[in-house]
């Protein structure tokens, strides 16, 4: 045999192991393809502020102002904790919907917004808001 040939075979030998351990490995070991959500942030946030705001009255005491505070930052202490918990049920990603400039077809990242707001204890935000 040639030795021009013996290289040759080598080669396409050596090609077609590494073919076959290549798809062996994505056989039995997958591409993980990242998984998105989106969540509409600014809604949510801005219905607590709007909630908020229609409990400031003129000449507040220092300890129902206290009380807005304490409930402001529990709002952010359940949107976390919110957001946390939606990431582990849908085993994604989330992504604020105001960080999206594009997304066809609507249904390629689900919106998860209504969930997010029903575990902190809002309504959930509307189409239009997203």
């Amino acid at each position: 045999m040639s030795p021009f040939r013996t290289a040759l075979l080598t080669g396409a030998l050596t090609l077609l192991l590494g073919a076959g351990i290549v798809a062996s490995w994505l056989h039995f070991r997958p591409l993980e393809i990242p998984r998105f959500a989106r969540v509409n942030i600014g809604a949510l946030v801005a219905q607590q502020q709007q909630s908020l705001v229609e409990r400031v009255k003129p000449g507040m005491e220092a300890t129902e102002q206290a009380r807005l505070f304490e409930d402001a930052k529990a709002f952010g202490l359940r949107l976390d904790a919110a957001l946390d918990q939606v990431a582990q049920e849908c085993q994604c990603a989330l992504i604020n919907s105001a960080a999206l400039l594009k997304a066809s077809p609507v249904a390629a990242i689900p919106d998860w917004s209504a969930r997010v707001a029903e575990i902190v204890g809002t309504a959930p935000a509307s189409p239009s808001a997203q």
